[in-house]
């Protein structure tokens, strides 16, 4: 009797110490580079990749999947060069298409050098070239340049590969064009991931109000608008994220961000150090930096 006693603690013992050796949703090299040094993915399995590139006050995100390319606004011109640099570092010769959140100058202004630089098959806007002279700019330069533009709703969705974008344009007419910003949300087997553009307090509210809160919950956030606001209490619940990216740099400003990621256990980091690469193969995200090209510093 005592052996089998014996024999069920070993038993309990052996699952517990698998239990706690199993692989969070979230490997992350940046902030904790010891732990799960020896994670990797299984050989040849397909990936969803994200780079988000060396920038500051600036978005721009590359995604691959299943040998398709596209970026997630492309950043302001004085950054491109460094977008760019992280272009030819990941090998990217030709980007099926831009897709804009909104017309501000950081998330379109580099278009017309990343155009010149890697071949940009589509872009997809949101809102009418009336928006914003950067949005008239940027069409006259597509028009000239014999790149497409498409429009996009509310509601839409892509694929990408086996991932699936989802679209989210909730803003009021009246608000400011970065609380009307479009929100995407990426899905890759069991993982997600949500950009936030430059979502303010208002859109955070509406999303909150508007999504359903299964959507919502994900596991990696493009923190909004370069990390300048806090988040909304409600709106950082309800997305709980397990990392968070922030297209910045780590300055005075950004104390109070940091500060209440840090009391909500929300690990992170800044762009401006090196490409930010948030790799998942359905199951697990690593999250790592790349070294950042010396050539490309500003």
């Amino acid at each position: 009797m005592k052996k089998n006693a014996l024999l069920w603690l070993a038993v309990i013992l052996l699952a517990w110490g698998c239990a706690l050796a199993e692989t969070p949703a979230v490997v992350d090299r940046i902030n904790t580079p010891g732990e799960h040094a020896d994670f990797a993915f299984a050989e040849g399995v397909p990936l969803l990749e994200m780079y988000f590139a060396p920038v500051f006050d600036a978005d721009a995100a590359l995604l691959r999947c299943g040998g398709e390319t596209i970026m997630i606004d492309c950043g302001s011109k004085v950054m491109t060069k460094r977008t760019i640099g992280m272009l030819k570092q990941l090998g990217v010769t030709e980007i099926d298409a831009i897709i804009n959140t909104h017309p501000h100058y950081d998330h379109l202004q580099g278009l017309e050098q990343i155009a010149q630089a890697v071949k940009v098959k589509e872009l997809r806007l949101c809102f009418p070239l009336t928006e914003t002279e950067q949005a008239q700019l940027t069409a006259d330069y597509c028009a000239a340049s014999g790149i497409p533009i498409t429009y996009y709703e509310d509601g839409a969705q892509w694929k990408l590969g086996e991932a699936t974008i989802d679209v989210w344009l909730r803003g009021d007419a009246e608000w400011d064009l970065n609380d009307r910003s479009a929100v995407m949300r990426v899905q890759y087997g069991s993982r997600t991931a949500l950009f936030t553009a430059d979502a303010e307090h208002e859109l955070q509210k509406r999303l909150v109000e508007s999504v359903p809160a299964e959507l919502l919950d994900v596991d990696i956030l493009k923190y909004p608008h370069h990390g300048i606001q806090v988040l909304n209490a409600d709106f950082r619940e309800a997305v709980s994220p397990a990392f968070a990216v922030i297209t910045n740099q780590d300055y005075e400003r950004m104390t109070n961000t940091k500060l209440r990621l840090r009391q909500n256990k929300i690990p992170f980091a800044f762009t401006l150090k090196g490409p930010v690469a948030v790799c998942t193969d359905g199951e697990t995200w690593l999250v790592e930096r790349l070294p950042i090209d010396p050539t490309t510093i500003n």
